[in-house]
């Protein structure tokens, strides 16, 4: 069992905790256990192991690693011959109190602020003066695990000509103004809160919720906006990593206890230095269930010309129209190779690390203990097997 299925294991004995809440960390405490049941691989070797099931929670740091293969690879075979840019946009501290109480009509609207703005700055003639597209990933935490709702963005460096004839190639170096962005992103994502603050949308008492957008109005909304380090593959490859998951990795959980746990964090403000945070065990299961999406919500969505709609084609045109359009922006076009991420879910052999393959399935009817037992038995039977051939 995992480090996070014993905390989680653990914190399904406290008091407090919601329908949704409780289930997840039932996945978590059950993922890879006998009890969601497994398979039997054997190996050419003649070794034989089983493999107990994941839970596939969206949450779960251990599950789903075929899926974020398959989707960061399709997102590397996606990536078109140009500059890219990381943009993150962020929401000053004020707005945690609403978006807390209204996460789900917060994370919606927190979408559909960003594209509308990215579409609209770039469009404008006095910068790009194209259609651009992107993609975009919900994050809600921190380093601490505090709640930090914030929007990473992949965007090409470029955009579609009005009339959808040709590719207008921006600065390799220089998307638009960040401070026109947040600016922009600032009006938007608040006049929709608002709006919906009116219409009795939101929970929580209208005067607060007026108070805090009022303070919200007068801070800076950070919007971050550089060429990604290393390139774009690197950067689908680093939020690839919490596309399939939320909070923390297995990894970086040190230690845990019946009342403290410690994990690791990067201090960024101190020269990105590792540090060690011990919390009790309560405030860490209460900082986890913080970044508990809302059920259906989809935390990665697409924008611009790289809507779900026809996407393939979509970026097959673009890629036309760039190699035709700006024969110059060969300068732009992604040179190193392409590492996809292995896809595959069949184990390796722990004794001679081949392949292995499945050799049965063992399914609801069987208990907790039984496919040790049956594991053993299947042992036995292949060790007087090799005596009776021997």
């Amino acid at each position: 069992m995992s480090r996070l299925a014993e905390i989680a294991q653990r914190a399904l004995e406290m008091d407090g905790l919601f329908g949704r809440e409780r289930s997840v960390l039932k996945h978590i405490a059950e993922c890879r256990t006998a009890k969601l049941d497994g398979h039997a691989y054997l190996c050419a070797c003649g070794n034989l192991e089983i493999h107990y099931n994941s839970c596939r929670d969206r949450h779960c740091p251990l599950c789903q690693g075929a899926a974020r293969a398959r989707w960061v690879n399709a997102r590397l075979n996606e990536l078109l011959p140009c500059s890219y840019f990381h943009v993150v946009f962020t929401v000053p501290h004020e707005l945690v109190r609403l978006a807390l109480a209204n996460r789900r009509l917060f994370y919606d609207a927190l979408f559909t602020s960003v594209h509308a703005t990215l579409l609209a700055v770039c469009a404008n003639s006095e910068n790009l003066g194209g259609r651009v597209g992107g993609l975009s990933i919900l994050h809600t935490w921190n380093q601490k695990l505090a709640f930090h709702p914030h929007l990473h963005c992949i965007v090409p460096g470029g955009g579609i000509s009005p009339d959808n004839a040709r590719w207008i190639a921006g600065n390799p170096t220089y998307l638009v103004s960040v401070k026109r962005l947040s600016a922009v992103f600032r009006g938007k994502l608040l006049s929709t809160l608002s709006e919906a603050c009116d219409k009795d949308q939101l929970r929580g008492e209208r005067t607060v919720l007026r108070d805090d957008l009022r303070k919200a109005a007068g801070k800076a909304f950070v919007v971050y906006a550089k060429p990604p380090f290393g390139g774009p593959q690197q950067v689908v490859k680093y939020l690839g990593r919490y596309t399939h998951r939320v909070g923390i990795s297995e990894q970086r959980i040190v230690s845990q206890s019946a009342n403290e746990v410690s994990f690791s964090w990067i201090d960024r403000a101190h020269g990105q230095v590792r540090k060690v945070m011990t919390i009790p065990h309560a405030d860490f299961i209460r900082k986890f269930l913080l970044h508990l999406l809302p059920k259906g919500l989809r935390k990665i969505r697409y924008f611009g010309f790289m809507g779900n709609r026809d996407r393939t084609a979509s970026i097959d045109f673009v890629r036309t129209l760039i190699q035709q359009s700006n024969p110059d922006c060969a300068s732009g076009e992604i040179s190193r190779p392409v590492e996809p991420i292995p896809e595959t879910t069949t184990p390796t052999c722990s004794r001679c690390g081949r392949q292995m393959s499945v050799y049965r399935i063992f399914g609801r009817s069987s208990s907790a203990g039984g496919l040790e037992k049956r594991l053993a038995r299947i042992r036995w039977m292949q060790a007087s097997d090799k005596l009776r051939t021997g």
